[in-house]
């Protein structure tokens, strides 16, 4: 019996929160830090219309403020270290950092920073703002979907958003005259944050 009620309750304490009955852990806006051993920004393109290749940003820092009950109290900072780009090809990443792609020499960073939440639906939500690339800034809207809350032990109070949503890199003029590969990318956001805890992978 004993066996048991420690599973039961184990499997309670890792058991991740509804936004439903998130309101008697969260009572106001909570800051959390993207821990980037938990997240991955990867983006895809199509080249020669067929093949699609994928990369990602290996190194970004962001703020997320969140309030179950109240989305309009939130607010999103993303910094991307443009020379982190790794698509698996020591060639092509190259290109990509280079003048015509990313320009990392001129252009260390890309971001993202919020101007508005709202909410749609149970657990989604509509974060608009301004995304920098390059120099050029473009508002847009993202879809985001909140994939839960907990609290963990050491780790403090974690949340999990995801999100796709797509760019047209001529208009951050990249790769103007690269017309093998598709003007649309898409950009993919897997995002696991904290608030206080221990930032230490698990």
């Amino acid at each position: 019996m004993k066996i048991k009620s420690l599973v039961r309750l184990m499997m309670l304490l890792w058991t991740p929160i509804s936004l439903a009955g998130a309101d008697a852990l969260w009572a106001q806006a909570k800051t959390f830090a993207v821990r980037k051993e938990d997240s991955h920004i990867g983006f895809a393109v199509y080249k020669w219309v067929v093949f699609k290749e994928e990369g990602r940003f290996k190194d970004f820092a962001g703020t997320i403020v969140y309030d179950p009950k109240n989305p309009a109290a939130g607010s999103v900072e993303f910094t991307v270290r443009t020379n982190s780009v790794d698509s698996r090809n020591e060639g092509r990443d190259r290109a990509l950092r280079s003048q015509e792609f990313f320009h990392v020499e001129k252009y260390p960073t890309l971001g993202f920073k919020s101007t508005s939440v709202s909410a749609k639906g149970a657990d989604t939500l509509l974060v608009t703002g301004d995304l920098t690339m390059r120099g050029v800034t473009k508002r847009l809207t993202i879809p985001v979907k909140v994939l839960g809350l907990n609290r963990v032990g050491e780790l403090g109070e974690l949340a999990g958003f995801e999100s796709s949503f797509a760019v047209n890199r001529e208009d951050f003029g990249i790769a103007r005259s690269w017309d093998i590969i598709s003007k649309e990318a898409t950009v993919h956001l897997m995002i696991g944050a904290s608030s206080g805890g221990r930032r230490a992978s698990r």
